[in-house]
């Protein structure tokens, strides 16, 4: 190298440093002759180096298609999008809503506490019914406690979900093994006692649930309870509390996620034995015990002995396995425990709110999702899943009382929203129509309109067509959206029949708070039978592009081998043995030279 004047002077170490190739300069030499001992092979056995291109080929593209597959059941297992038939209809809303007990405060903490969760936004409590309690001798009531208690949560509007936990020592069997909680010998006491209850608290009570974890053993008389046993309780507490009140709907017991005694069933195999013992009939609502583990909301893991919120999902499938698309679940007990070790309070509320707003966008089965406990006494262990334990708030308390969570859960989320929840407002004149157990709202009065405001990327609406109908005004967001009629308006005329068919209003949305108005624009009649929110699950796309991606590399490795085969079998030519047709020599020829 020629050395100019000013240059430095490089001692021995700058010498073999600058003489000494890089990382990047190594890197280069390995992969280059790498290239060229692979051109080399290519060239010596033609034959192995096309097997090896389409072995490659060929497990690439598998191991697409597979990852595709794997990433998208973890992504999205569970996950709906609202529009799937047959709609799950939930019986309420899917408001705030906790367990709480009430019976051993006084009148004025019962009014306190009842005032304190209508100002929180919840809708429902979950409360625990002493039978033993109230029929201590047969025949003989003492509502004393529980007209208190009721009192109290229906003057602030909370609407009650009680649950029947055991029943008096006058109705065991003389041969039932003793336990904390026995169940009565003869059902049809139940069926009596039920009829009291829903008929007594008829404004107050909606939902009745029969027992609580019967698959214990202690909470079933020493025997755990099966389908076939707890059959004929069931069907004894549906036909009593619809006697007492025809509009109360029935709750499936809740159910301990492993049994006490080897012999009981699981909470899956519970749910699976009531299927097979033919009660699918004699419930509205399933229930589970949703305890979200040390696992935070968003771990998409899914298995029966994995301790998380997914676990929700085994239960939809199993019901859809007994072509039972139609029942509501509900999470009668659901939350984590602050323990402080694994999840602390912090975690504890923000685990739950994430919880609430993946159910209400992906879980159109999952309903009410009832807070764990609402608040404690000293000492009680369920202290760390409260939401207020010792009536002290915590950080629970603060997320869940955030008024924009309380109007997320009282607007309509994904999945189909009957015409009398309460996110349809009504202006003007509406009447109902019952019909193939719907409620209809029809109105005939030019410019009533109905409001309804959701979260989602898309809108359903069932309105009636046929010869009387009128045009109709349809606005999202305060913008009026123009339909196919002259005047801008939707028209859903028509001429010859009615049909009741669902109607794609919205696609394609941006996901969050939405706001519609439809209204009445014409002379004639408006009809509407329910709306379904979509929202279509994210990441969808990727995958499919990766499937198939993967499908196009499987392909071309397949015909490549198949290539190969050919060749080897003698049908194909390889292309470098061909010869080409000799091409025609022109003559010889040379211009004259001018002259």
């Amino acid at each position: 190298m020629r050395k100019y004047p000013l240059d430095p002077i490089e001692d021995d170490r700058q010498r073999n440093a600058r003489s000494t190739p890089g990382f990047a300069a190594q890197l280069a030499y390995t992969v280059a002759a790498a290239l060229v001992w692979l051109q080399q092979v290519r060239r010596g056995r033609r034959d192995l180096a096309h097997f090896l291109e389409s072995l490659v080929l060929i497990l690439l593209g598998i191991a697409m298609v597979i990852t595709a597959a794997v990433t998208d059941m973890y992504l999205h297992r569970g996950v709906e999008s609202g529009s799937e038939q047959p709609y799950v209809v939930q019986p309420s809303g899917r408001e705030l809503s906790t367990n709480v007990d009430m019976r051993l405060l006084t009148p004025e903490q019962m009014d306190s506490v009842a005032g304190t969760l209508q100002s929180s936004g919840y809708g429902f409590v979950r409360h625990e019914v002493s039978w033993a309690q109230i029929e201590v001798t047969r025949g003989v009531y003492d509502w004393t406690v529980y007209d208190a208690v009721f009192k109290a949560l229906n003057d602030h509007n909370v609407g009650v979900i009680a649950v029947i936990v055991d029943s008096p020592q006058w109705s065991w069997a003389g041969t039932m093994i003793p336990s904390d909680v026995q169940p009565p010998a003869d059902p049809s006491t139940l069926q009596t006692f039920s009829a009291e209850l829903t008929a007594r608290y008829r404004g107050t009570i909606r939902f009745v649930q029969v027992w609580h974890q019967p698959n214990l053993a202690s909470r079933w008389g020493g025997v755990p309870a099966t389908g076939d046993s707890f059959r004929p309780y069931l069907s004894a507490a549906f036909y009593g509390a619809r006697s007492g009140n025809p509009e109360v709907q029935i709750v499936l017991p809740e159910a301990a996620m492993e049994s006490d005694v080897p012999e009981g069933l699981t909470d899956l195999q519970f749910l699976q034995s009531v299927y097979s013992s033919g009660s699918r009939d004699i419930f509205d609502i399933a229930a589970i015990r949703l305890d979200g583990g040390q696992a935070s909301p968003d771990d998409r893991s899914v298995d029966a002995d994995r301790l998380n919120f997914s676990r929700a999902i085994l239960f939809r499938e199993l019901m859809l396995a007994n072509d039972d698309g139609e029942t509501p679940v509900w999470a009668t007990t659901f939350g984590w425990s602050a323990d402080g070790d694994h999840v602390s309070r912090d975690q504890q509320a923000e685990y739950v709110v994430r919880g609430l707003t993946r159910a209400w966008s992906e879980w159109p089965w999952m309903g009410l999702m009832i807070q764990w406990r609402f608040t404690t006494l000293p000492g009680d262990p369920e202290a760390t899943y409260a939401t207020a334990p010792e009536g002290h708030p915590t950080p629970l308390f603060r997320r869940l009382n955030d008024p924009e969570l309380i109007r997320r859960s009282d607007i309509a989320n994904t999945g189909f929203t009957p015409m009398d929840a309460d996110s349809l407002q009504y202006d003007g004149s509406w009447a109902n129509q019952h019909l193939e157990g719907r409620t209809f709202r029809t109105t005939s009065q030019t410019g009533a309109s109905l409001t309804f405001e959701f979260h989602g990327t898309g809108l359903i609406a069932y309105i009636r067509t046929g010869p009387l109908s009128g045009d109709v005004t349809v606005t999202l967001d305060g913008e009026k959206i123009a339909g196919g009629a002259e005047d801008g308006n939707w028209s859903y005329f028509y001429q010859y029949q009615t049909n009741d068919f669902p109607q794609r209003l919205f696609t394609n949305l941006e996901e969050k708070n939405h706001v519609v108005t439809i209204s009445l624009a014409t002379p004639g009649q408006l009809t509407l039978g329910g709306m379904v929110v979509e929202r279509q699950p994210p990441f969808v796309w990727p995958i499919m592009m990766i499937t198939a991606s993967g499908i196009v590399v499987l392909l071309i490795g397949i015909r490549s081998f198949i290539y190969l085969v050919a060749i080897r079998a003698g049908h194909l030519t390889r292309w470098e043995h061909v010869s080409s047709p000799e091409l025609p020599r022109m003559p010889d020829w040379v211009p004259e030279r001018q002259r």
